[in-house]
């Protein structure tokens, strides 16, 4: 990194990177009058687990830990605001290791602002959790476990863009982008993560997205991500869209443009490979939509799809992309298929250029007493490194929420995860299965029972399990 800088200074600057990210955040949306809600709440409770530092079958440690977890979420709404932030402590003690004592925050805020009406917006986004640095190393789903591998992150972006309506005939969208990705408390020692920064740039002009007829778009768009000292990621793209409708809700679609080579120089950016899709785009109705494409770029053959449906009890939507990014264009991307379940989290956080492809899927049912959820994603990361790198992370998980009776739910989850390594022959899989019991003691308060097993099982590193009781008293206000 750019400067050496101690684990407890990394905290403090994050941390009041944090206080002042969150004051904006609440602060610039009072310039227009709103309705706000603030609901505060804090739990309180303890964990019992048996294996506290992720150790193979012989060697675990059990330990209890107190939890404190305060927090609030607040949420406005008016004429030009929409914005939501939710903020939590948490405050760990352990009855054996008090070296691992620690306060924790966690806090996800978004927000837009209408600054002329119907045409000048600002989108406004901050995240701050604690994230797994490295996949081949011991992975937790909490930071309940003393692994050494998790670092706070701050993710944080403001987007204004205009949005210009020509008559019947066009559309416009001018928009700059700017995101920020910050780590802190971390060994240094042991791992080299970069601090870095997205400037993007995008325009398009086309026909009015709710045209039924045949339709068209120039959109180009101009992306940098810089490091602390890696070396620059520039991506440029320009393409034309065109739309020819064979039917009254289908269209048949072509595109063609140029992007950059980035594998030949990662930071030149430039318009120096073509590419090309042909697809077709159907909506039966207001509830159904369908999008694929097939076409070839740089790389080879390429494909797109989106699918979504939605219906009286519930809902079904298929995604998948692919597009060349960083761990940090990663972290940014805050689309309800954002990968990484809770028993592994996301992938590398380094500098690495790769191109992602990116399955996705989600489900829900609703019945009379109980919901059932699916959700499902496959990430292929190929590494434009010239290490010929491939990581593959797969997975799936069900939760299902049944209402026992008029005070009490009873709730399920169950994860599996597949994590392929590039460079080495090593598959690991990661599993977990929580069992909860939720009872209303008053209309405020609630207790929370929950059990859970996490394992790791991998054909290079050793294998772990732990299993882990949780009792919580739970309040809002």
């Amino acid at each position: 990194m750019a400067t050496e800088t101690s684990p407890s200074n990394r905290r403090k600057s994050s941390s009041t990177a944090l206080a002042l990210a969150v004051a904006a955040l609440c602060s610039a949306t009072t310039v227009q009058a709103a309705q706000w809600e603030f609901e505060p709440r804090v739990a309180v409770g303890a964990t019992w687990l048996d294996n506290v530092n992720l150790a193979p079958s012989g060697l675990e440690e059990s330990e209890t830990i107190a939890e404190l977890r305060p927090g609030f979420s607040l949420v406005g709404e008016g004429p030009r605001l929409e914005a939501e932030l939710d903020y939590e402590a948490q405050g760990v003690w352990f009855s054996d290791r008090s070296d691992l004592d620690d306060i924790y925050h966690q806090a996800l805020g978004r927000g837009t602002y209408e600054l002329a009406e119907r045409s000048l917006f600002v989108d406004g986004y901050l995240r701050f959790d604690q994230e797994n640095i490295d996949p081949a190393r011991s992975l937790a789903d909490s930071n309940l476990f003393d692994t050494g591998n998790r670092a706070d992150t701050f993710v944080y972006a403001l987007s204004p863009y205009h949005i210009g309506r020509w008559g019947g005939w066009g559309e416009s969208l001018v928009q700059y982008s700017y995101q920020g990705v910050r780590y802190s408390n971390f060994d240094d020692a042991t791992f080299d993560l970069e601090d870095s920064s997205i400037n993007a740039f995008s325009a398009a002009l086309g026909s009015p997205s709710d045209r039924r007829g045949f339709s068209w778009r120039v959109a180009g768009s101009t992306q940098t991500t810089s490091f602390d000292t890696a070396e620059d990621f520039a991506y440029d793209r320009v393409a034309l869209d065109l739309g020819v409708p064979v039917g009254l809700r289908t269209r048949l679609t072509a595109t063609a443009g140029q992007e950059s080579d980035f594998v030949t120089d990662r930071s030149a950016g430039g318009l120096d490979e073509s590419f090309w899709y042909v697809g077709v785009e159907w909506q039966p109705s207001e509830l159904q939509s369908l999008a694929a494409r097939v076409g070839d770029r740089f790389y080879g053959t390429a494909y797109e799809l989106h699918w979504s449906r939605r219906g009286s009890r519930g809902e079904l939507a298929v995604d998948y992309t692919e597009e060349p990014t960083t761990s940090s264009g990663v972290l940014g991307d805050e689309g309800v298929f954002q990968p990484g379940f809770r028993p592994g989290g996301l992938p590398s956080l380094d500098t690495r250029v790769f191109l992602l492809k990116r399955l996705a899927g989600l489900a829900s049912y609703e019945l009379a007493r109980s919901t059932l959820g699916l959700r499902l994603f496959y990430d292929e990361r190929v590494y434009q490194d010239g290490s010929g790198d491939v990581e593959r992370n797969q997975g799936l998980g069900v939760t299902y929420d049944w209402q026992l009776g008029p005070r009490m739910v009873l709730g399920g989850v169950a994860e599996w995860e597949r994590r392929s390594f590039g460079g080495v022959q090593r598959e690991d899989d990661l599993a977990e299965l929580t069992l909860s019991l939720t009872r209303a003691l008053t209309r405020t308060v609630s207790g929370v029972l929950s059990v859970s097993r996490f394992s790791r099982d991998s054909d290079v590193e050793f294998d772990y399990d732990v299993n882990r009781v949780s009792l919580f008293v739970e309040a809002r206000f």
